[in-house]
């Protein structure tokens, strides 16, 4: 009995961890921020940047290298 009641509390901390990551994603938005510092590439996304394109995701190099691709599909 005592592992089905450790996988309940582990599936409980999941649920709470997703929930919080949740609430704090929204609450970036609401802040008009991505709330990353940091794009996919590892580069941080600089403080400038962030101020002008507060919901940006990429840091500057990744968005020149992303603008100048030739078959880009714009959303």
């Amino acid at each position: 009995m005592k592992i089905g009641d450790a996988a309940i509390e582990l599936a409980e901390r999941r649920v709470e961890a997703e929930r919080d990551a949740g609430v704090a994603r929204i609450r970036a938005k609401l802040a008009g921020t991505s709330g990353r510092l940091v794009c996919d590439c590892g580069n941080p996304i600089g403080e400038l940047r962030r101020r002008a394109m507060p919901n940006t995701d990429t840091c500057i190099d990744c968005a020149t290298f992303l603008e100048r691709q030739p078959n880009r599909r714009r959303a």
